[in-house]
């Protein structure tokens, strides 16, 4: 069935495509057609192997919209590390709206958060700004970053995007937790990674 959708959703950004010949309207539509196939269709997933728990978290060094490159060395203590598809979209703005909310309690717990899209600096600029973000967003444009945590889409002459999934790492720099299939559960998603925060810490909110 996430087939079918992906190919109904496919054919309604073609349409749009041709009806507009506009740039940003065929991201958007890309955009909605990989939420409306839950990102899972398996004939457009083009990524290294899933990092699992235990393993050195795959290395990083990404332009930043705190106007620095942000990498794996800067993590210093937890970090909730995730990858989305696209800024402004109606399902990432509702889980960066989530970490953001509960922002001050990753914080009490000695965590930082970092989003990772494909998406260019300006938009995360735009987007972090536009929601009040406080914490900063990586630009992996090509999507070399996103292939190494096993979350890269690939559309072909459409693009390539981020899967959405959430990383939890130490300060050791492993991986310490995994979420896999957050679209499926968006509005629990940042209590369900701070709970798993607050085991791996030993602290309590």
């Amino acid at each position: 069935m996430k087939v079918i959708a992906l190919f109904l959703s496919l054919l309604a950004l073609a349409r749009a495509w041709q009806a507009s010949n506009a740039g940003g309207l065929l991201r958007r539509a890309v955009s909605a057609a990989l939420v409306g196939a839950s990102l899972a269709g398996p004939a457009v997933v083009h990524a290294d192997p899933l990092p699992v728990t235990g393993q050195e978290a795959p290395d990083f060094n990404l332009p930043s919209n705190r106007g620095k490159e942000l990498g794996l060395k800067d993590l210093k203590g937890w970090t909730v590390f995730y990858t989305y598809p696209g800024d402004f979209t109606q399902s990432c703005t509702i889980e960066a709206q989530a970490f953001e909310r509960d922002y001050p309690k990753y914080q009490k717990l000695g965590a930082e958060i970092l989003g990772l899209s494909v998406d260019s600096v300006d938009k995360h600029l735009d987007f972090s700004k536009k929601y009040g973000l406080e914490f900063p967003l990586v630009s992996d444009v090509g999507g070399v970053v996103a292939n190494k945590y096993g979350s890269l889409l690939d559309f072909g002459f459409v693009g390539k995007f981020a899967n959405r999934q959430t990383y939890i790492i130490s300060p050791d720099h492993k991986i310490a937790g995994v979420f896999l299939k957050v679209e499926d559960r968006l509005a629990s998603h940042s209590s369900e990674v701070l709970a798993k925060l607050e085991e791996l810490t030993g602290k309590k909110l």
